[in-house]
């Protein structure tokens, strides 16, 4: 078993996949694919260029200035609350 192998066995087993040795020279060849746009990406200068959160730059007209306005006190907001812990709203567990 070559390299290639052994990292996409141990890559599968990682993440629940299991790769049947007859499918292995098709992952391969689809490894091989991707790392060949990953060295495309590599070869990209990218020195001096300041990231970006998108890929095109959008003119945000309809966002407004934050501004600080009245607070409502923690008891207030509290008492409205079915269950109340440690000065917090309590809430049912949602993540397993």
């Amino acid at each position: 078993m070559n390299e290639k192998e052994k990292l996409l066995k141990r890559l599968a087993r990682k993440t629940m996949f299991d790769i049947q040795n007859q499918e292995m020279n098709e992952f391969i060849n689809e490894y091989d694919r991707f790392m060949s746009y990953v060295d495309m990406l590599e070869k990209i200068e990218t020195k001096g260029v300041m990231p970006l959160a998108f890929p095109y730059e959008i003119e945000t007209s309809f966002l407004r200035e934050d501004e600080s306005g009245i607070a409502l006190k923690q008891e207030e907001v509290l008492k409205n609350a079915k269950s109340v812990m440690d000065g917090q709203m309590k809430v049912p567990k949602v993540v397993r």
